[in-house]
């Protein structure tokens, strides 16, 4: 981040009424306010997206050295 974090800071969000609504339902049913929801949803959807990122990178193949050794028959006797 190239600016400080201040806690006190707004963003103002605009949602569609019917997701406005069926988030404000879901935080009710929580047990927490709108604000602490939509935060919850961001922080989760941020770590799906890095777990995501992290899978991707483990499951690129990765270039690997082997140590090949050659028998030719007549070093073997």
């Amino acid at each position: 981040m190239t600016q400080e974090y201040k806690r006190h800071q707004s963003f103002p969000l605009r949602l569609s009424p019917s997701i406005r609504q069926q988030a404000n339902d879901l935080a009710h049913v929580e047990g927490i306010s709108l604000n602490h929801f939509i935060s919850l949803a961001i922080a989760e959807k941020i770590v799906r997206m890095e777990q995501t990122t992290f899978l991707k990178e483990q499951a690129t193949p990765k270039k690997v050295v082997t140590l090949r050794t050659d028998f030719r028959s007549d070093k073997l006797a």
